[in-house]
């Protein structure tokens, strides 16, 4: 009887310790995954803000409500929502631009 305890108390201690492996393993797979998404959501603004600064250099003298505003307003106008429009079209039919470049090529 004694011995049947001490094996069942001896699998309850390794079933505990491989529960917390488990548990680090799952948590350092979900920092890995954090720090990845960070990175690319940090990449990608650094992109997008080179972009303002590329078309609109004099963007560093405005504060940011100013910057929206401008922003908000050239993103309103049709010629901008077309660009945009044909941009996420293209995106979703990527046969769509071989043929263009047919047609103009």
């Amino acid at each position: 009887m004694i011995n049947n305890e001490v094996t069942v108390n001896k699998g309850v201690e390794n079933a505990e310790k491989q529960l917390q492996q488990a548990k680090n393993r799952l948590t350092q797979e979900k920092k890995k995954a954090n720090d990845a998404r960070r990175r690319i959501e940090n990449r990608h603004k650094y992109m997008m803000g080179g972009v303002v600064h590329k078309y609109f250099p004099e963007c560093y003298s405005f504060e940011e409500d100013e910057m929206n505003e401008i922003l908000k307003t050239a993103l309103a106008t049709q010629e901008c929502k077309k660009v945009i429009s044909d941009i996420k079209f293209r995106a979703t039919h990527p046969q769509s631009k071989n043929e263009e470049s047919e047609v103009t090529g």
